[in-house]
C-alpha cells in the first residue's frame, strides 16, 4: 500500500503539469483544467487496487482527455445565448395576438354550432371519430351499424360541415 502512495506522489509530480496544459488547451479554462486533472487522478486512485501502475501516464492522459471532452459536450448542451436588450426586444412575439385569439374563438364557435346542427347519428359518428379518436370499426360496433355506413356518415358530416362553415 505504501508503494502505491509513493508511486502516486511521483506520478502526480511528473504528470500534473503536462496534463493540465493538455486539458487547458482543450477546455480553454485553467481552473476547469485543474479540476479535470484532479478528477483523472481520482479515477486512477479508484483503479489502484486492480491495475498495474506501469501504464498510469497513458491511463491518466486518456482519462483527462475524456473528462475534458465530456466537459466541452456538457457545456455546449447547457449554453445560453445572450442578446443585447435592443436585439431582444426586436424578436417577434410568436404568441397569437388578442385579435387572432378572438377570431379563432369565433371560428371555433361556428364549427361547434355546425357540428351540433348535424343529424344525431351523423354527429355521433363524426364526434367519436374526430374528437374521441375511435376507429370506424369501433364506431360501427358501438352504433350497431356496418363499417361502410360509418364511413358514409363521416364523409357526409364533413361535406355538411364544409357547406355550413363555408357560409359566412
Amino acid at each position: 500500500m505504501r508503494a502505491h502512495a509513493v508511486d502516486l506522489a511521483g506520478l502526480y509530480t511528473s504528470e500534473h503539469g503536462r496534463l493540465k496544459r493538455l486539458v487547458g488547451r482543450l477546455v480553454g479554462n485553467r481552473a476547469m483544467a485543474e479540476d479535470l486533472v484532479h478528477q483523472a487522478f481520482v479515477k486512477l486512485l479508484g483503479q489502484a487496487d486492480r491495475d498495474d501502475f506501469a501504464n498510469c501516464p497513458a491511463y491518466l492522459t486518456s482519462a483527462a482527455r475524456n473528462l475534458a471532452f465530456n466537459h466541452i459536450r456538457d457545456t455546449a448542451r447547457h449554453a445560453e445565448v445572450k442578446l443585447p436588450d435592443a436585439e431582444f426586444h426586436e424578436i417577434a412575439d410568436t404568441s397569437a395576438s388578442p385579435e387572432i385569439i378572438a377570431l379563432y374563438r369565433c371560428e371555433l364557435r361556428r364549427v361547434l354550432h355546425a357540428v351540433m346542427s348535424l343529424p344525431p347519428r351523423r354527429r355521433e359518428a363524426f364526434v367519436l371519430n374526430k374528437f374521441e379518436g375511435m376507429s370506424y370499426d369501433e364506431i360501427a360496433l358501438r352504433q350497431g351499424i356496418s363499417r361502410n355506413t360509418v364511413i358514409s356518415q363521416i364523409v357526409s358530416a364533413l361535406t355538411d360541415l364544409d357547406r355550413l362553415v363555408g357560409q359566412r
